[in-house]
């Protein structure tokens, strides 16, 4: 599996409140972006408490690690994620989101996972998590409200989307990356030639 990441603070920051965790096991990746409340070092430090958690949890359920970031950050001024986890054995992609976290997925088959409301330490009513087909050359890009909502993967020629994640990455936060807030974005791709 291949990955890319770009992880910036807001202009004029020197802690960015954005946070991102990656872990690969057996042949799956579990990748998670979390954007804690606001910005600047308490966003930090919850988004941070988040990763701790994932760090130790990484092989729970998606819905568990949900439940077990939202006790863990009760004590910080709370955050929001998204986690995605790539399973190419079973050809699934599973999500679960919490907030305003996205997920995009360029794929032969209609994959449109959705984040449900709320916040990890204060309101946590319900976790949805979504199982949709996964095939190899799938990519699989999780972001930050530090992107723009015009963001549309499907306006990018494959020439673009065929080229490294850390490219695919770089490009998007360039083209679409807001200055007024920290930005994380996370491109997750298997090549065929990896099967």
């Amino acid at each position: 599996m291949q990955f890319g990441v770009v992880n910036r603070a807001l202009k004029g920051e020197t802690s960015c409140g954005d946070a991102c965790f990656i872990r690969e096991f057996g042949n799956s990746a579990l990748v998670a972006v979390i954007d804690g409340l606001g910005h600047g070092i308490y966003a930090a430090v919850a988004a941070g408490k988040a990763v701790e958690y994932l760090e130790i949890n990484y092989t729970k359920s998606l819905t568990e690690i949900i439940r077990g970031c939202h006790e863990e950050l009760k004590t910080t001024r709370g955050a929001v994620m998204g986690i995605a986890l790539i399973d190419p054995d079973r050809s699934a992609l599973r999500y679960a989101g919490i907030g305003n976290i996205e997920i995009r997925v360029k794929s032969r088959s209609v994959v449109r996972p959705v984040s449900v409301n709320g916040i990890l330490g204060y309101n946590l009513r319900k976790v949805r998590e979504e199982e949709f087909p996964y095939s190899p050359g799938d990519i699989v890009i999780l972001h930050s409200d530090g992107v723009s909502g015009k963001f549309d993967l499907n306006l990018y020629p494959p020439e673009f989307l065929g080229q490294h994640p850390q490219t695919i990455a770089e490009g998007i936060a360039a083209e679409f990356g807001r200055t007024r807030d920290d930005l994380t974005i996370v491109v997750a791709r298997q090549d065929i030639t990896e099967v």
